[in-house]
């Protein structure tokens, strides 16, 4: 029984770092297809485009909607900070709005269509020899790119499945379950781990859909894996000047505050995502996650000069 137990253990853990690899490699394919024309278009006209708030938010969302990661985009946004081609007080709303963009992903993710992977494939395939030397060759990567997350989305569901009625299992989910506090550090040291709050989300989603862990214990760590996302982008800015390592900053005090706010109004947030669509839980957790974006972005955008001088004060010359 014991060995029985073990096999399971690991068959799963290798199916679920299989399916990781799928799901990463397509976020890849897909973010190097835009990120190239995306950086040199961003960085062309980007101080006159972002000096008006909105727009700069607008600028943030399209980036990391496209690239499906914020950590990149934010590090694009310190890197043009750090060269001196775009002012931190213009890169505050983009770094915002990068946080509303890659909740993208996850409500991409919400779409459950059964086998959509291999669809997507089979019409990247057949584009390939019409597109490949084409200046639109970006649609076969991108094609290719949501198939391979499908696929890996798939493999993660399925190897999970296997492992949620353990013990081991049931007792972890049942620990988090005790304490908003225990589930947001989970989240925070998760996605600091992994390095993709996108990844983060999707796990969550796809535990969710399998009835592994309730709403009321994903949403903290919700919360926790917008705080455990700056990792990568503090990591990122070590190799900058002060306003970059100010920017990265920013980011950090941009979510910690949005996670303290709505930390007490994790209920409300459960209600309304649960009103929004009663029937699926992945969908439940993909709303959470842009609505808690969304709203602190729209609380703490006009607050942003504030959020900068508080940064500057930390890390002076």
């Amino acid at each position: 029984m014991s060995l029985l137990l073990n096999n399971i253990y690991i068959f799963s853990l290798l199916g679920i770092i299989g399916g990781l690899t799928l799901f990463l490699t397509g976020i890849k394919l897909m973010s190097t297809s835009f990120e190239k024309v995306l950086s040199y278009k961003v960085k062309a006209k980007v101080n006159k485009i972002t000096s008006n708030k909105l727009n700069g938010v607008f600028i943030g969302i399209i980036m990391t909607s496209l690239l499906h990661s914020s950590s990149a985009a934010t590090i694009i946004v310190i890197s043009l900070v750090h060269g001196n081609l775009l002012s931190i007080y213009n890169a505050i709303p983009i770094i915002m709005g990068s946080n509303i963009g890659t909740t993208f992903t996850a409500q991409l993710v919400a779409f459950k269509i059964d086998n959509i992977y291999i669809y997507l494939f089979l019409v990247g395939v057949l584009l390939f020899p019409i597109l490949r030397k084409s200046k639109y060759n970006t649609i076969i990567k991108v094609l290719l790119g949501l198939s391979l997350i499908f696929a890996g989305m798939d493999a993660i569901s399925y190897s999970i499945g296997h492992i949620k009625s353990t013990k081991v299992f049931f007792e972890l989910i049942k620990y988090l379950s005790k304490s908003k506090i225990m589930s947001l550090f989970a989240g925070l040291i998760l996605t600091a781990v992994i390095q993709s709050s996108t990844t983060g989300i999707t796990i969550l989603q796809i535990m969710a859909s399998s009835k592994i862990i309730s709403l009321s214990t994903a949403i903290p760590i919700v919360l926790g894996q917008n705080i455990g996302t700056c990792v990568d982008t503090v990591i990122g800015s070590f190799a900058t000047n002060r306003a970059g390592k100010q920017a990265a900053l920013v980011h950090v005090l941009f979510n910690v505050l949005g996670v303290i706010i709505f930390y007490f109004f994790t209920d409300y947030l459960y209600f309304f995502v649960i009103k929004l669509s009663p029937s699926n839980p992945s969908r439940q957790i993909a709303n959470a996650h842009s609505l808690f974006n969304i709203i602190t972005t729209i609380i703490l955008l006009p607050f942003s000069s504030i959020i900068l001088s508080i940064a500057q004060k930390i890390i002076k010359e």
